[in-house]
């Protein structure tokens, strides 16, 4: 006898986020936890998307000048390339476990990240579930390294990111966004990969319509329709991002300025303070 099961079964339906995240190829950089003994104030910058969770003890954060209260079962989503501090006070010690990815199409990057942190970088603990358990088990996969453990943590990524995005949605009560639809995908996104690919040389949009087989006005009017942002100005966040990791690694505003094809060191701090909001010196100040 045979069964068809389609009725007998509640059939599933996709909704806009496991559309969005269907499109998404999760890269894991790291995962672990981290433990402290004693109380620390550090400034760092991650050059990957970071998701920490606070498993026990917590911290004050401050990103952009806005401070966060992370206490224990909280969950802090950190941008790449963006200064944070974090001050760990009034816990005899503390631990959290770390999440260090990136995500691919590149062109989907900044309305996932927009989703992440939609109404804030922190979710409290009453306001998602409990992923102590799940997090023991997957520190446990990730140092035995059986076959597969790899999609284990990222399938476990990927359920942690959906309680956070239903969070953020849910705040103020609003469940609906936009999903990038637009036949200019493609180039956008070929032209970013070109982008990084040559994020050295001194480009320039006319050279690179070129490359791309399309007219300046035409790839102006992708990128804007699909990142709302121009050719010209999505290079010189590119630049700046990549400059914020060299100053981190200890090389010279001359230096970066060099290899990432500005005119002078006074041109590239120019930009610099422009997206960054300080000058190269501040930053390094601050994360010193």
């Amino acid at each position: 006898m045979y069964i068809k099961t389609n009725t007998q079964y509640t059939t599933f339906e996709n909704d806009k986020l496991t559309d969005l995240l269907s499109q998404i190829n999760f890269k894991i950089n790291n995962f672990g936890i981290w433990r402290s003994d004693c109380d620390t104030k550090a400034s760092y910058v991650s050059n990957d998307i970071e998701i920490a969770y606070y498993v026990e003890g917590g911290s004050t954060t401050i990103i952009n000048n806005k401070e966060y209260q992370c206490t224990p079962h909280s969950i802090l989503i950190l941008d790449p390339y963006i200064l944070h501090t974090s001050i760990n006070k009034g816990y005899e010690s503390y631990a959290y476990y770390y999440f260090h990815f990136d995500i691919e199409p590149y062109y989907l990057k900044d309305q996932f990240m927009s989703l992440l942190k939609k109404n804030g970088n922190v979710i409290y603990s009453h306001e998602v579930r409990n992923f102590d358990e799940m997090l023991e088990r997957l520190l446990k996969e990730s140092q035995n390294k059986e076959i597969g453990y790899s999609s284990v943590i990222t399938s476990a990524l990927i359920r942690i990111l959906v309680e956070i995005i239903r969070v953020q949605l849910k705040r103020n009560k609003d469940t609906h966004f936009k999903l990038i639809r637009s036949p200019y995908i493609q180039l956008v996104n070929d032209t970013i990969i070109y982008i990084q690919k040559h994020l050295y040389e001194s480009l320039r949009v006319k050279e690179l319509s070129s490359i791309m087989g399309v007219s300046s006005s035409m790839l102006y009017k992708a990128f804007m329709n699909v990142l709302e942002i121009s050719p010209m100005n999505y290079i010189q966040q590119q630049k700046i991002r990549h400059a914020q990791n060299e100053i981190i690694l200890g090389k010279s505003v001359n230096e970066i300025s060099q290899e990432l094809g500005y005119s002078s060191a006074y041109h590239l701090s120019k930009a610099f303070k422009n997206i960054v909001g300080m000058s190269p010196r501040e930053y390094k100040k601050k994360i010193i």
